[in-house]
């Protein structure tokens, strides 16, 4: 697949970029068509120096969506909505568009705070850009623990959205190994899974950790 990572040259953006090139096209995406080159370059280094080969481009926003089976909106909340608008018109109708975005505010711990309107960073994107379906997804995952390849995480990825697009993310989460992919419901349901980011954040805080993430732990019914 070729995957568009709007902000690939932040945190969580670089950590999917090099979990994903070794298996897709991936093209970075920056407000600076330099940066996003500097971004896919180093990405490149990185992966060399662990032994694998591979090519990543870097375009400005616009640019870097062009053609994309999926694109992903790897922004802070306030960056995610403007970016949203300013590609509503270049993007391919059939692009799935993945969020992990997290609307919050710190008032002496952090709080959740989407648009009273939309209720949700998810289907506030999914308002904006009507013609494509959004899945949201990677809430829980520690940049950090995705960017150093050495680390074999063990961790879950929640997945909400409509069964069609929300199976193919599912499908591109289980392409990095070690996450592993649970069905969390419709994207309606992405206000519960996008306010466990600060929740984590506030538990690491208080309780002196660092990289926090989630597992879900079950018995299989048979």
């Amino acid at each position: 697949m070729r995957i568009a990572l709007l902000g690939g040259t932040g945190n969580i953006g670089e950590g999917l970029a090099l979990r994903w090139a070794p298996k897709h096209d991936v093209v970075i995406g920056s407000r600076s068509a330099e940066k996003a080159d500097e971004a896919a370059t180093s990405c490149e280094e990185r992966l060399f120096e662990e032994g694998t080969s591979c090519e990543l481009a870097g375009e400005e926003n616009v640019q870097a969506i062009a053609d994309c089976d999926v694109v992903v909106l790897a922004l802070q909340y306030q960056y995610a909505m403007p970016t949203a608008v300013a590609i509503k018109d270049k993007l391919n109708s059939n692009a799935i568009v993945v969020s992990p975005v997290v609307p919050m505010i710190k008032d002496g711990f952090l709080r959740y705070e989407p648009s009273k309107k939309y209720g949700s960073a998810a289907l506030e994107i999914q308002n904006i850009l009507s013609d494509n379906e959004v899945v949201s997804a990677f809430h829980t995952m520690p940049a950090a623990r995705l960017i150093d390849l050495k680390d074999k995480l063990g961790l879950d990825v929640l997945v909400c959205g409509s069964e069609k697009p929300k199976q193919i993310v599912m499908g591109l989460v289980k392409d990095i190994e070690g996450l592993t992919a649970f069905d969390a419901g419709p994207l309606e349901a992405s206000f519960m899974v996008e306010s466990i980011t600060p929740l984590l954040i506030n538990v690491s805080a208080r309780n002196r950790l660092k990289n926090s993430s989630i597992r879900i732990i079950g018995q299989s019914i048979k």
